[in-house]
């Protein structure tokens, strides 16, 4: 789906919560919005100035809390917004870790422990926008996590857990949990699912293996009830300002609804494709 088709469904979005709202409150019903969670993965040199415009638009239209908070949108009406990383790349630490703290912005940087201070192995392509990158050192994880930063588990290898043996997805939690906590010396009870490939029985690994929270990559939460999966909107320095404020105020919770009709659509066009065929 195009960046311009997403915007607009976006502005609908916003214009159905501004009647939804106060005819909310009007009747007793006022409307709760759930946390909005971004998802960055690096932030490079050219992209500095780009992040920290959006962080001064993230301060100006949400209220900045941690991954984790059960916070909604506040009594000024502002959305509840997390700021998080993936992969913990050195570009964050050195281009977006200084606009954040300025701005005392809370932020959770989700590691993939088999790559400490080494280049992204699951990059493959050279011409990637990441294949450069460097993770952080487990140093440099204990610096970030001393100046603030909450840091997040992203596997072992960054693998998608719900492609390995039950075995396999385990120990992924469990390891990566243990080697981070030792590096910090605090618990880490947040998990970023690698791809966002998440299933039933990956989620209950993941409560076994102790963590709070597991993460998705689309602004989408299951109804467990318990809030332990948590859906995040990605975000890039090089998003419009439009784009990003929607994505700020949670105007692409409508996104996985969206990417879920569309494959059901590609399904019966694909049973319709082989019915022809013979």
């Amino acid at each position: 789906m195009g960046r311009i088709l997403k915007v607009a469904v976006g502005l609908l979005c916003v214009t159905f919560d501004a009647v939804r709202r106060p005819l909310g409150r009007w009747v007793g019903y006022p409307a709760r919005s759930p946390t909005v969670v971004l998802m960055y993965h690096a932030v490079k040199l050219h992209e500095r100035a780009a992040f920290a415009r959006q962080m001064d638009l993230l301060l100006r239209v949400g209220n900045p809390v941690q991954a984790d908070s059960r916070a909604s949108a506040a009594v000024d009406g502002r959305a509840a917004v997390a700021v998080t990383f993936d992969d913990a790349y050195r570009s964050v630490l050195e281009n977006a870790v200084p606009i954040l703290r300025e701005r005392q912005i809370p932020f959770t940087l989700f590691v993939p422990t088999n790559c400490l201070g080494k280049s992204p192995e699951w990059v493959k392509d050279e011409r990637h926008p990441y294949a450069r990158e460097t993770v952080l050192t487990a140093e440099e994880l204990k610096s970030v996590r001393r100046i603030g930063a909450v840091i997040g588990s992203h596997g072992v290898s960054h693998r998608a857990l719900t492609e390995l043996s039950g075995a396999e997805a385990s120990a992924e939690l469990a390891e990566s949990r243990a080697v981070l906590q030792k590096i910090v010396g605090s618990t880490v009870d947040l998990f970023a699912l690698p791809y966002g490939a998440s299933n039933s029985e990956v989620l209950r690994l993941a409560k076994e293996a102790g963590y709070s929270h597991v993460f998705l990559s689309v602004p989408f939460s299951y109804a467990d009830g318990d809030g332990f999966v948590r859906g995040r909107v990605e975000v890039y320095p090089s998003d419009w300002m439009l784009e990003y404020r929607l994505k700020v105020v949670g105007a692409y919770r409508w996104l996985p609804y969206a990417i879920a009709a569309k494959r059901r659509v590609m399904v019966v066009l694909n049973k319709l494709r082989l019915q022809t065929a013979d």
